[in-house]
């Protein structure tokens, strides 16, 4: 793990192993001794082995005159080291001895959110630490400090880096403290200063979830689809990046559905802008569904009676709603016929309601009807439910024959002309 970036190396630790071992008019060496384990540790290139000589020259020199310069020192060989818990305690011994310590109040600043220190003592030396290096920053980065072949551009955002990084801390600490609308703040002021930071989109968007607010969620999956897909220098790491991604990707399908482009579409908003608008909104499911159902209703109210009377026939108390439903006439419906029985002059039609071909309902007709129909011909009905089955899901209703419509017209049989009768035979007349 890297506690610090090269571009701050220089500021937060440059010169400080060479100030704290050169000597100076003002300080004595207690000895000969003293001074030969400063040299050994300048000439020493190992961190394991000036950590060494550091400890012996504290063991046998509490009191040093350059006990100061000493704690510097051990910043920089756990900065070496890789030491997170060495450098943690190694800050707390600086500060002790220097209160305006700007490397030591740097790292504890640091390290209270990468070593994810919760206790009390460490929270609140986390905010000190923070408060501490913010008021600390215009004299650190005064002008007239800024290193030979710094550009100004370049110092600026060293400042600025330090400065997300110590409002970031403030954040995170009321986040552990569960003040979420303060550590919202934090994050959103970390936000305006670095507004390609990925991490703070993503603490911005869990601390907005953690507020349990369902009008709001929309723009905790806002920071989300932005913390796991946001390019350039301030994006997560390849890891975190595709974890935080996949979450949102979770989250947004569990709240909206699995809308491929729906959830694009935010996510390209998201990379685009650090806040969501003031109108942004994502519809639920439940939501979409009944603007759906309503639009539905409207367009097909016949399938749409159907499917709710299906519904409730299909629900877990189905045979309580087919007792209130059977005997009585439902609502006019329409289907599209499957099969006929028998094929010419029915007395039965099988219809299939929300697909082609599927069999739903069966019409029992008072009498038959004239000729044939073709499959799929639409018929519209309005009939009596006498029986139900729930699997396989089928109705048979009685319709009277006035009360069905689309069945075809057929053309009623031709009739044979009559013969005409055969004139009378005239009677003959018998003479006498």
């Amino acid at each position: 793990m890297r506690f610090f970036s090269e571009s701050l190396r220089k500021v937060v630790l440059g010169g400080v192993l060479a100030s704290a071992l050169c000597a100076q008019t003002a300080k004595n060496w207690k000895d000969q001794a003293e001074y030969d384990l400063y040299a050994q540790i300048t000439k020493a290139t190992a961190p394991d082995q000036q950590l060494q000589l550091l400890n012996q020259w504290r063991e046998k020199y509490p009191q040093s005159d350059y006990k100061l310069e000493r704690a510097q020192t051990y910043l920089v060989i756990y900065t070496k080291k890789n030491d997170p818990a060495g450098l943690y305690g190694a800050c707390k011994d600086l500060l002790a001895l220097d209160p305006r310590s700007f490397q030591a109040l740097y790292f504890l600043t640091l390290l209270t959110v990468s070593m994810n220190r919760t206790d009390a003592e460490s929270l609140d030396t986390g905010v000190k630490s923070a408060n501490g290096l913010i008021g600390a920053l215009d004299a650190t980065y005064d002008a007239s400090k800024k290193p030979a072949g710094t550009s100004d551009a370049q110092w600026k955002q060293m400042r600025s880096d330090i400065e997300v990084q110590a409002i970031k801390t403030l954040g995170w600490v009321e986040w552990q403290k569960k003040a979420y609308p303060s550590a919202e703040k934090y994050f959103g002021k970390a936000l305006e200063l670095s507004p390609g930071n990925a991490e703070m989109s993503y603490f911005a968007g869990t601390v907005i979830a953690l507020q349990k607010d369902p009008k709001r969620q929309a723009e905790a999956m806002w920071h989300f689809a932005r913390a796991g897909n946001l390019d350039g220098a301030g994006a997560l790491d390849a890891a975190r990046k595709a974890q935080v991604a996949k979450y949102f990707e979770r989250v947004f399908t569990a709240f909206a559905g699995d809308d491929k482009a729906k959830m694009n579409g935010v996510i390209e908003m998201a990379k685009a802008n650090v806040m969501p608008p003031p109108d942004f909104k994502i519809k639920s499911k439940e939501e979409e569904m009944i603007e759906n159902e309503e639009k539905f209703k409207t367009s097909n109210p016949m399938l749409y009676t159907y499917m709710q009377i299906k519904k409730g026939l299909l629900a877990a108390n189905g045979d309580e709603y087919w007792t209130g439903l059977k005997d009585s006439e439902l609502p006019a419906l329409k289907g599209k016929l499957v099969s006929a029985k028998p094929e010419t002059n029915p007395k039965e039609l099988v219809l299939a309601i929300e697909t082609a071909d599927t069999p739903e309902v069966t019409l029992v007709l008072e009498k038959g009807l004239r000729g044939k129909a073709d499959a799929g011909t639409e018929i519209e009905f309005t009939g009596v439910a006498k029986e139900f089955t729930k699997a396989p899901y089928t109705m048979k209703l009685e319709v009277e024959n006035e009360k069905l419509k689309g069945w075809p017209v057929q053309a009623a049989p031709a009739k044979t002309p009559a013969k005409k009768a055969a004139p009378p035979a005239a009677k003959k007349t018998v003479k006498k």
